[in-house]
């Protein structure tokens, strides 16, 4: 792992070992280092340390040898305070963060203990809620909402006291699917420091640039999640499976190559196979490319008419189709945020 300065470095764990009180060993060994602003994927069966790993990052736990460092500061009781306002966790379970009557008052929790004045407090309440869409919501009772709602309710309790560095447990659990693809454009949008513990390994790959392998207390690959996600004699190891979009992608290139398919169903696999989901610009403009390309593998391309080239063709996402966006090539940009 690298070291250094707080400087460039969110996330800093140093041969971390942990055991509970009866002798049980979880963590053995772990290091690692997360960037400012990175989005990293930790990932591994259950029981491999995930949940600890979490606790020991905004002092729930401490480690029993090594050592943890936020921006710099190491994790010890009496920096407790100031790590906790540096790191927040949204835990899988909505309800275990909201516990007060309304949605205003949950939101405003977290700033009235940092001793804000009123006038803050609300201003932060409105920004948070808006950013996960529950604007207008702040006196409604916050145990009336739909379980996606209080999902996003409950990011908003953590972005109302501005942490740099997010954690999240399982953030897409018994989400619907339009509120998961919300959080997963939020996330993909999102300029923090962001640590995704989860078994959902699609969204691991929609969002995160990075992967960390947890196993049996220790870190056993780290890496780009475009490698890491893509291997599968790695994840089967570790009782992991692909993510489900490159199994699918899997078993339609293998039905292309073995099927017995007429041609328009060979042309309709073609075509879906290569479309390539694009980000492009610093405004992350989002939309679909038809590419040619040569593969190593022997699947038909000739079917494949002639809109089967770059640019050629642009198909409207879903979140497109959603906010009624035009088809053009900077559709659905929005400033990260």
């Amino acid at each position: 792992m690298s070291g250094g300065g707080g400087a460039d470095w969110a996330i800093q764990v140093e041969d971390v070992y942990f055991s509970y009180p009866d002798g049980h060993q979880v963590l053995r060994g772990v290091s690692c280092a997360i960037r400012r602003g990175e989005k990293v994927a930790l990932i591994g069966p259950n029981g491999a340390g995930k949940s600890t790993f979490m606790s020991l990052l905004n002092g729930v736990a401490l480690p029993t040898r090594g050592r943890v460092l936020i921006e710099g500061l190491e994790v010890r009781k009496e920096h407790l305070q100031e790590i906790r306002r540096r790191v927040g966790i949204v835990f899988q379970d909505p309800d275990d963060q909201l516990f007060c009557p309304t949605v205003f008052d949950d939101v405003a929790f977290g700033p009235l203990n940092l001793g804000l004045p009123e006038e803050e407090v609300r201003a932060r309440v409105r920004e948070a809620l808006a950013l996960v869409g529950l604007e207008g919501f702040e006196e409604r009772s916050s145990f009336h909402l739909s379980f996606g709602e209080r999902k996003r309710l409950a990011l908003a309790t953590v972005l109302s006291y501005q942490p740099g560095i997010l954690v999240f447990d399982e953030p897409s659990t018994n989400m619907d699917p339009l509120n998961r693809r919300r959080l997963i454009r939020w996330l993909q949008r999102s300029d923090k420091t962001i640590l995704l513990c989860t078994h959902d390994l699609d969204i691991a790959l929609e969002v995160c640039e990075r992967c960390l392998v947890l196993a049996a207390g220790r870190i056993v690959a780290d890496g780009p999640a475009s490698r890491i996600l893509y291997d599968r004699k790695l994840l089967e190891a570790h009782r992991l499976e692909l993510p489900l979009a490159l199994m699918t992608h899997e078993l339609l290139h293998e039905k292309l190559r073995t099927g017995d398919l007429d041609e328009e169903h060979r042309r309709i696999i073609a075509r879906f196979l290569h479309a390539h989901r694009h980000v492009h610009g610093p405004d992350h403009h989002e939309h679909v490319h038809i590419h040619a390309h040569p593969h190593e593998h022997d699947h038909l391309h000739q079917p494949v008419d002639e809109s089967h080239v770059h640019g050629s063709e642009t198909v409207i996402l879903p979140e497109a189709e959603e906010r009624g966006d035009d088809a053009g090539p900077a559709a659905g940009g929005r400033r990260r945020g």
